[in-house]
């Protein structure tokens, strides 16, 4: 659960730095997070960010994620695209981490292998939700989460540590959310 606290500490170090508010600071990090380790991700985010605040084009900054994520993440800064209910994951993950919000789930290609199987090693499993599984899901698990006493990002955090250092103990899996 300590993980949260780092990330939204990181996206108020970027609202104060940057001028930008925590929601955007954390959508972007989630906008660039595919794929890329958690410290590179960061380091990303505030390179964007930075550019974008001193007038630059987002051409100029590498990132280690997928070039449409990182144009996804520069139209947020820029106000070209709203973060809504439609993009789910990057929805809940700016208002989990940018508002400390507990009434959504950040739910990502971990998460959809924590609901697939029981399987202590990596499995061929499904890395996405339909956004009516997403609905679905997410909503129970807010529900069971509470429930249990806790916030659904801490619970959400508590099992996506445990299935990925579980199966990244016993294969090479892509270490990206």
């Amino acid at each position: 659960m300590a993980w949260y606290d780092d990330a939204m500490a990181y996206a108020r170090f970027l609202s104060v730095t940057f001028g930008v508010s925590r929601v955007i600071a954390a959508a972007v990090i989630s906008a660039l997070s595919p794929n890329n380790r958690w410290e590179r991700n960061k380091l990303d985010a505030y390179n964007l960010i930075k550019a974008y605040v001193e007038g630059r084009d987002y051409r100029d900054v590498k990132v280690c994620t997928y070039d449409p994520n990182k144009i996804r993440a520069w139209r947020i800064l820029t106000g070209e695209i709203e973060i809504t209910k439609a993009s789910r994951k990057t929805y809940a993950f700016a208002l989990n981490v940018g508002d400390n919000d507990a009434s959504v789930v950040t739910l990502d290609k971990w998460m959809a292998r924590v609901f697939s199987t029981t399987s202590l090693s990596p499995k061929e499993t499904p890395t996405s939700f339909t956004p009516m599984q997403y609905d679905r899901l997410s909503n129970h698990f807010v529900i069971v989460a509470k429930r249990l006493g806790y916030k659904p990002y801490e619970l959400q955090a508590v099992l996506w540590v445990v299935i990925r250092n579980r199966w990244l103990k016993t294969e090479s899996v892509p270490q990206g959310v």
